[in-house]
Parts: C-alpha cells; structure tokens; sequence
C-alpha cells in the first residue's frame, strides 16, 4: 500500500507538469495519466486481495477483529483513481482537441 501511495504521489506530480505544460504536453498527457491511475487502482486491489486473504485465512486474525476505517479509505481511493481514469479517457476521446491561436477579424494580412 505504501507502493500505491507513492504511484498516486507521482501521478499527482505528472497531472500538475501536464496541466501546466505546452499544448503537446497536454495533448498526450492524458495516456500517461490514464495509464499511471489504471496502474494505481490495479496496485491498491492487489493489495486489498492480500489482506482479505490474510484476514479470512490467517489464524493471526481473531474472532472479533473486523476491517475498519483504512479498508472504507482503500475502497474509496481506487475506485475514485478508476473513476478519473475512465473519465480522462473518455474526455480526451469525446472533447474536441485544444484549438491553437486563432487571429482576431481585423488583424489579418
């Protein structure tokens, strides 16, 4: 989990450089994005898989211990880094691309 931490962290960092970035930064920005954020939820459920294995088959887990706060946190992390993920994508696709300088009506030669 520590891992998916540090992958958000970076993730955070490439969406800050890609939005204050050049046109062609952002234009291809979003597959690094998109890809960094799919790669996150993929790290979080394999951990969350380890746990709940751990949890239901470890005999260090006694009856009464339940998965509390960290586990609601885990859940709602990588679906809301899927939900972002799945909503670059779609908007890369379904937006039209960022125009260039367009010359005002009289100052045009």
């Amino acid at each position: 989990m520590s891992f998916a931490v540090l992958l958000e962290l970076a993730t955070i960092v490439g969406y800050v450089i890609i939005v204050l970035g050049g046109k062609q930064s952002r234009d291809y920005g979003w597959k690094i994005i998109c890809s960094m954020l799919a790669f996150v939820t993929i790290v979080q459920c394999a951990g969350m898989a380890i746990v709940a294995n751990l949890f239901n088959n470890d005999a260090r887990f006694q009856d009464g211990w339940k998965l509390d706060s960290s586990w609601i946190l885990c859940t709602t992390s990588w679906c809301l880094a899927l939900l972002i993920a799945i909503g670059i994508g779609v908007a890369a696709y379904i937006l039209p691309e960022e125009g260039g300088y367009e010359l005002i009506d009289g100052e045009r030669d």
